[in-house]
């Protein structure tokens, strides 16, 4: 469905943050890349997701080279990226925020309409906090939020770079149930994570990232196997 190969890519000419650099997204499946800090996991987002142009390697979304397409043009294309960095209007109510959402079809006010209602069922703690300011939310439903304004456009793929990133443990549990969820309505999910243990459990397919490159990779079963020895060079568990 998605796939990313032999990328090459840095923020300065001198320096290739990634180096040849490959990963494929399967369809309906939670696809989880971890690695220690600096491995190159959030700049492989941003190549992916149009925020950086690779020097070489190639991007493609169901067959279509998207390498080097502007960021703006993903959401029509079906692909939600959420950020690490909190993207929530803590200023503006949970029913503005999920509005916002609905950017690319701002003037279809029966579209934002059913798709508002949809994501309500699909996030029924947002109907009850609707009128709430985003900003009063807990960082967990801050992020669950974001999770649910990116569900307005109705993506075929969820992009997550770190979504729990300074959450509580008890907190993050939110975020990760709702990945799970969202999986089992059939969405398709690319997850950067820094909890590795979470990853491999929420995961279905695992790449390890060291360096700017591919170190191992495989199933959600093989890396529960052998979980130490599979990561124990980067990774004191």
């Amino acid at each position: 469905m998605l796939s990313a190969h032999n990328i090459v890519a840095g923020y300065v000419d001198e320096i290739d943050i990634l180096q040849k650099v490959s990963v494929d997204v399967e369809k309906n499946k939670i696809t989880s890349v971890i690695g220690p800090n600096g491995s190159g996991k959030s700049t492989l987002m941003r190549v992916i997701c149009g925020f950086l142009t690779p020097k070489s390697g190639q991007v493609l979304w169901d067959g279509t080279d998207l390498t080097g397409r502007p960021s703006h043009g993903m959401a029509e294309l079906g692909i939600c990226y959420l950020p690490q960095e909190r993207t929530v209007f803590a200023h503006l109510t949970v029913e503005q925020n999920l509005r916002l959402g609905a950017w690319t079809f701002r003037r279809d006010k029966a579209r934002i309409g059913t798709e508002l209602q949809r994501v309500y069922e699909l996030f029924p703690l947002m109907r009850e906090r609707r009128k709430s300011k985003a900003g009063d939310l807990s960082g967990g439903m801050q992020k669950i939020l974001e999770i649910a304004r990116g569900m307005m456009i109705k993506p075929q793929i969820l992009i997550c770079d770190e979504p729990t990133v300074g959450l509580a443990p008890i907190i993050a549990k939110e975020v990760y149930d709702t990945i799970e969820r969202l999986k089992l309505d059939g969405l398709t999910i690319l997850l950067v994570d820094q909890n590795v243990r979470e990853a491999i459990r929420v995961g279905d397919f695992v790449y390890v990232l060291e360096i700017g490159q591919n170190k191992i990779s495989g199933t959600k079963a093989e890396f529960e196997t052998n979980l130490h020895d599979m990561i124990k060079d980067w990774l004191q568990i």
